[in-house]
């Protein structure tokens, strides 16, 4: 479990040192110099000590009147000169020692200053005490982007630099521990997703924690299309009880990917037949011109690449192909045609930048001539 350093914890520990050294004073206290004139109220054991907001402090006081003596039933009055709070008395009564208290809820942070005022017949008195005043180390308060937005990566990769958040408390601290939300709330293509390691598990959603710093980070992966990606932070941020959910947007851009395979649409281990008996205009002509070759250039991830050259060139047998480059459509698909195959094995390669080479086979069957007719004439 992660070690975290509170505030609370800190100001806790004053307060516990000081009723521990206010116990151990009691009795030391009743040798104090007595006051020259009047009534001496004293601060104990000190003005001056760290209050957290929402926290009671323990005020506490000592009357001794004009000879040093501790005063009983001395009443002690209250009030508020700096910040703000509340007291769970506007007065109390000392005791035997001349020792009273109050609590006192601080319910801002900053500086307090609290009066503690005592009026007997002797004179008056007073004491202040000055409250240095945290807010709760675990209230989220700031919610903000720090880094990660506008990043661009090849489409279905995980982009270079993590996306990270900020929490902090009302006094501008780090809030360790608060959970954080990352959403992909839009992708192209398929398998984006988050994630709190860049080599673990990416889905829609994840919750990080914040860590000592206050921060909390993700990574995003890509789609597997170029495109625009979107992913929302969110976060409870407001005092316990009454907290509203808070949203950072982060962007990303997916650029295209290049074209990694070609493969074969239809076109392949096709026949075509040669007529050398008839012209092409004759109305015998019994010839046929193979079908078209046809091809689709995919990405790594399987989709489909448009605007990829693709270059064509007969390898084996005859031919005359129409385009010796083509270009793919949207959809990654191209066609070309090829035009006066011979006899026999043709082939047709396509190729493109950094794809594999696909062949196309066609077989030439040349028309055979019919039978002489053997039936006629004879002397």
């Amino acid at each position: 479990m992660r070690r975290r350093t509170s505030l609370r914890f800190v100001a806790h520990i004053i307060l516990l040192s000081a009723f521990v050294s206010l116990t151990a004073c009691d009795e030391a206290l009743v040798d104090l110099p007595a006051p020259v004139n009047g009534v001496q109220v004293i601060a104990i054991p000190g003005s001056e000590f760290v209050g957290q907001v929402r926290v009671p402090a323990s005020l506490r006081v000592r009357v001794l009147d004009g000879e040093g003596r501790p005063v009983r039933s001395a009443a002690v009055k209250y009030d508020v000169l700096a910040g703000s709070g509340v007291f769970s008395a506007d007065s109390t009564l000392t005791n035997d020692q001349g020792f009273t208290e109050v609590l006192f809820l601080p319910v801002t942070a900053g500086t307090v200053i609290v009066e503690a005022r005592s009026e007997l017949p002797a004179g008056t008195g007073s004491a202040r005490f000055t409250i240095l005043v945290f807010s709760d180390p675990n209230e989220a308060a700031v919610f903000e982007a720090v880094s990660g937005d506008g990043q661009t990566a090849p489409a279905g990769s995980v982009l270079p630099e993590p996306l990270v958040v900020r929490v902090q408390n009302p006094d501008g601290f780090p809030v360790d521990s608060h959970p954080v939300t990352f959403t992909v709330q839009r992708s192209a293509g398929e398998f984006a997703g988050v994630s709190a390691d860049r080599s673990g598990f990416f889905a829609g959603q994840v919750t990080v924690d914040t860590d000592a710093t206050g921060l909390a980070r993700a990574f995003l992966l890509l789609g597997t299309e170029a495109g625009i990606h979107t992913v929302t932070a969110s976060a409870a941020i407001g005092p316990a009880g009454s907290p509203t959910t808070e949203t950072v947007t982060f962007t990303a851009q997916a650029t295209p990917v290049e074209a990694s395979l070609l493969v074969i649409l239809s076109g392949d281990n096709q026949t075509a037949v040669i007529d050398t008996l008839h012209e092409e205009d004759s109305p015998d002509f019994r010839g046929r011109e193979p079908n078209p070759l046809v091809v689709q250039a995919l990405d790594p991830f399987g989709t489909p690449v448009a605007g990829v050259a693709v270059h064509w060139r007969v390898s084996d047998g005859g031919g005359r192909l129409v385009f010796a480059i083509t270009f793919t459509d949207a959809n990654g698909v191209t066609e070309n045609v090829v035009e006066d195959v011979t006899e026999g094995r043709n082939a047709i390669v396509a190729f493109a930048a950094g794809t594999n080479a696909v062949e196309f086979v066609i077989t030439g069957e040349v028309l055979e001539a019919p039978p002489p007719d053997e039936g006629g004439g004879g002397g």
